[in-house]
């Protein structure tokens, strides 16, 4: 059981990611003159501190895309829950766990973004929605857009849609 002080700690840091996240892609904003975020480097950003040692543990396929401001910052927040959520109880908690994620854009503007864990854990689909779960809901909402999530043995498959 958590005491209050280990539950502080931990919101703590919860916060403490989202805000690195943010402040991440408004570095890259003020680089382009707040036009926006070339997706490639929003997700190499995101997901680089899970790297380790092995350059196969995450894997980033997609065309360019540059999104605009809030498409970005939407991009940002779903990578930064999805890749934290891996990191505790996903591929990312095991040595030999794989992230792939990729994406597509079409000409319509509407963005889909696939990620899909391999060689962790089982994934069980949580008994309650949590708080990243959620975030991740009204960032895809917020851009008029829709997540799945589907556990499988091998690993979390989430796709996402949204406009950019």
């Amino acid at each position: 059981m958590l005491s209050q002080s280990d539950a502080a700690d931990g919101l703590k840091k919860v916060i403490e990611g989202r805000i690195r996240a943010l402040s991440n892609i408004h570095s890259l904003f003020a680089q382009t003159r707040w036009i926006g975020a070339d997706l490639s480097t929003i997700a190499a950003q995101e997901l680089a501190p899970y790297t380790g040692n092995s350059l196969t543990r995450i894997q980033i396929d997609g065309p360019p895309v540059f999104l605009t401001p809030d498409a970005a910052q939407a991009v940002a927040i779903i990578l930064h829950e999805l890749a934290t959520n891996a990191a505790k109880y996903g591929a990312l908690s095991a040595a030999n766990g794989r992230v792939h994620l990729k994406w597509s854009h079409n000409p319509g503007g509407e963005l889909h973004l696939d990620w899909k864990e391999t060689g962790g854990p089982k994934a069980l689909e949580p008994t309650r929605k949590g708080f990243g779960s959620r975030v991740i809901a009204e960032m895809v909402a917020g851009r008029s857009g829709k997540a799945k999530f589907d556990w499988c043995v091998e690993g979390l498959v989430c796709e996402v849609t949204l406009k950019a």
